[in-house]
């Protein structure tokens, strides 16, 4: 499966004789999109009779009027990506910053994310018990490696952020945009934070977040939690109605504001598992789910923990 793995980096910059010909968007095929930037696939040409992988360009997105902040955040994560090697975190492939600013990296399949709306689309049944487990496995291992080697929490962990390729083979996180700095004993160094803030999506944020508290290593495992409940529910947390409070709820709200309202009272809160689990069939993962998402950080176990438990529970 070497395919599927990410290369071993040096720390050389881009080979200035393999220079990148960035056709114009509507030639690119998007992959996805987030705050300020859009990444777009780039079909290389082959080099010396060698057909070459695709890359993913993330580039700054030409409708959003230029900021200096995502400029920084498009320098930061090229920075850390070059300094990063891990088989569960998207590879570092190239950085330019002459007339176009973009970050090459490794091309995946699909992102988890997708893979739930296509699933909703076909047949609507949850995620086999295995793929959770795979799932927690590998980003388990990729924020062991950031909390404890890079020093660094993820700060927005949810399904969009995880590349799959293959029927699972192997997963990736992606997206360090909003990256924060964790101190030896894995709590938000604020000293090397400065003027940086927890920027996290709201719907997968943790109590601590929400409600204010301390950030710390154990904020990233919440949302990983629902990355579980996600599998199983096949839609993003907190975006569920009550069928008993259907029709009172529902018809009270007016407008997009009280809709909103509605929703993200839940936020920092633990979802209820989905009727349609099993819960024999499902002992593993939701084990691990409610672990996760246990509303006392310190009860949440570490990234190193979770993988393992993950692993055993898949030989």
């Amino acid at each position: 499966m070497t395919e599927f793995r990410t290369p071993i980096k040096t720390n050389k910059a881009v080979d200035g004789n393999d220079k990148i010909c960035i056709p114009p968007s509507p030639f690119l095929n998007r992959l996805g999109y987030g705050t300020g930037v859009s990444v777009m696939q780039l079909v290389r040409s082959p080099k010396a009779g060698q057909i070459r992988s695709p890359w993913a360009l993330k580039m700054l997105n030409k409708r959003v009027k230029p900021n200096k902040v995502y400029t920084e955040r498009l320098q930061a994560e090229a920075d850390l990506l070059q300094r990063m090697s891990h088989p569960n975190i998207v590879g570092f492939r190239a950085f330019g910053k002459t007339k176009i600013l973009y970050l090459g990296m490794e091309a995946c399949d699909l992102s988890l994310g997708d893979m739930i709306e296509n699933k909703t689309e076909e047949d609507s049944e949850p995620f086999a018990p295995k793929y959770i487990l795979k799932v927690a496995a590998d980003i388990g291992n990729a924020l062991d490696y950031l909390h404890t080697k890079m020093q660094i929490l993820h700060g927005d962990i949810k399904s969009y952020n995880i590349l799959v390729n293959g029927d699972f083979v192997i997963c990736k996180l992606c997206d360090f945009g909003v990256t924060l700095p964790l101190d030896e004993n894995g709590i938000l160094d604020k000293e090397k934070a400065g003027k940086s803030v927890y920027y996290g999506t709201e719907a997968w944020s943790a109590p601590e977040v929400i409600h204010g508290g301390t950030i710390s290593s154990k904020t990233d495992i919440w949302p990983l939690g629902l990355v579980f409940w996600e599998m199983m529910a096949l839609m993003p947390p907190h975006t569920q109605i009550d069928d008993d409070t259907l029709d009172e709820s529902v018809d009270s709200m007016e407008d997009d504001d009280s809709m909103l309202d509605y929703f993200s009272a839940r936020y920092g809160t633990r979802p209820v598992i989905p009727s349609n689990i099993c819960p024999v069939k499902y002992e593993q993962p939701l084990a691990l789910f409610c672990a996760c998402t246990d509303t006392e950080p310190e009860l949440r176990p570490l990234a190193s923990s979770l993988a393992a438990a993950a692993a055993a529970a898949l030989t």
